[in-house]
């Protein structure tokens, strides 16, 4: 039979082997309560939640952040679930920059996110530019785009 010491003389080794089985026992399971993230082992926790990306998307690169925070607004009331499609017009009078925000489809979710898809102009320095995408939000947040892509009218 198996012994933890071997001890020669009257003494029983099973007195020592039960208290030293319950201390082993209570070291592995403390193990369990530990609390730490283990998103860098299993994924992140925000990809399983629906998370929106930290970064701020915008149409184009080289919007200014001027004509984006016009722009911006324009995305929020067009992606609005109560907006029945309708075009959101923006436009920045210090650079000239304008454009147009219109959902295609209504508002749906996604990875416990309202999204809905949206196509965008911009006009002001040289031939309008069109774009494609998608906003997401978490209830109560902002909408965010999640991506973008240009856009080209199909040709009749």
């Amino acid at each position: 039979m198996f012994s933890l010491f071997e001890f020669k003389g009257g003494y029983n080794a099973y007195r020592v082997r039960g208290p030293l089985s319950v201390l082993f026992a209570s070291v592995i399971l403390t193990g369990c309560a530990i609390s730490t993230p283990l998103g860098p082992i299993f994924g992140s926790a925000e990809d399983q939640t629906g998370s929106i990306p930290a970064q701020d998307i915008r149409l184009n690169a080289s919007m200014t952040d001027a004509d984006w925070q016009q722009a911006k607004a324009a995305l929020q009331a067009g992606m609005d679930p109560q907006n029945p499609g309708a075009s959101i017009a923006w436009s920045n009078m210090a650079t000239g920059v304008r454009g147009l925000v219109t959902p295609v489809a209504d508002s749906y979710v996604e990875n416990k996110l309202t999204c809905r898809s949206f196509v965008a102009a911009q006009s002001g320095q040289g031939p309008t530019q069109w774009y494609q995408g998608k906003s997401c939000r978490k209830s109560g947040t902002a909408w965010s785009i999640i991506n973008v892509q240009p856009w080209a009218l199909p040709h009749v």
